[in-house]
């Protein structure tokens, strides 16, 4: 067996001089179980527009046990070892409201881990965003009560975004913090790349564009987005008229956001 003088002189042999293997095999001996290993959760803030109100929503699923029993939460869960985050978010998603996301509309949004955020231990949480382009009816399951799509209006200047009919105090763990940080993404993609034209159906009116805008900023900015038309979107030649037989132009993006 080898030995040292001191343990300044066997981390550096083993840390700059050993094979790897030997290196893993001294590791886990060693600073491994000087670190406590946190459990990895992820969550999703999931957007779609609703075609009926014209308005979009968040996805919400009600807690049916401990912690935070009977709260509204994002849906999420724990993260399998043999997934990445991704992986995991649909997963999660899935299993609580039976609602399959493709891969591409999963970005991350925030790791997330402030010491005591979940009653049970160290929690580390992704936080994910999701824009989908439909308005799926959702079921749910596992450790979700019920999965419920809610309207909510964002206060430009807090950049706080507030879920109608449920308050702050009735959300689960810091999903609060979440969305607040979601809110604060969506104000800075209309200066940069708003992904969430990517709510639009594949046909969509300019008025559609703004009433998404108007409630995801908080604001009326027609006049801030007008550049939109150019950089993204095609028309289409489909020409509809409302009450007033005043028409209104049509358009698709030009690709995915």
């Amino acid at each position: 067996m080898r030995t040292f003088v001191n343990k300044v002189a066997e981390k550096d042999y083993y840390e700059h001089q050993a094979s790897e293997k030997e290196f893993l095999a001294w590791y886990a001996k060693q600073d491994r179980q000087t670190y406590e290993t946190p459990s990895v959760t992820v969550d999703n803030v999931i957007f779609a527009y609703n075609p009926v109100t014209n308005r979009v929503n968040l996805l919400l699923i009600q807690r049916k046990a401990h912690p935070d029993l009977h709260h509204w939460a994002l849906p999420g869960g724990f993260l399998d070892k043999t997934e990445d985050t991704t992986q995991a978010a649909i997963r999660e998603v899935y299993e609580e409201t039976h609602l399959q996301i493709a891969p591409k509309f999963v970005d991350q949004l925030k790791t997330i881990a402030t010491p005591g955020r979940d009653p049970r231990g160290w929690v580390v949480t992704v936080a994910h965003l999701v824009y989908l382009p439909n308005f799926p009816q959702t079921q749910a399951g596992d450790d979700a009560a019920r999965a419920q799509w809610f309207d909510f209006t964002i206060d430009p200047e807090a950049h706080q975004l507030h879920i109608t009919g449920v308050s702050d105090q009735l959300l689960a763990f810091d999903h609060a913090d979440i969305l607040t940080k979601a809110s604060q993404v969506i104000q800075e993609s209309f200066e940069s790349k708003p992904k969430w034209l990517n709510l639009l159906p594949p046909i969509f009116s300019w008025q559609a564009v703004e009433t998404l805008a108007e409630q995801l900023s908080g604001r009326k900015i027609s006049e801030q987005i007008a550049h939109y038309r150019e950089m993204y979107m095609i028309p289409v030649d489909t020409e509809k008229h409302d009450d007033t037989n005043k028409p209104h132009a049509f358009f698709r993006l030009k690709e995915p956001m």
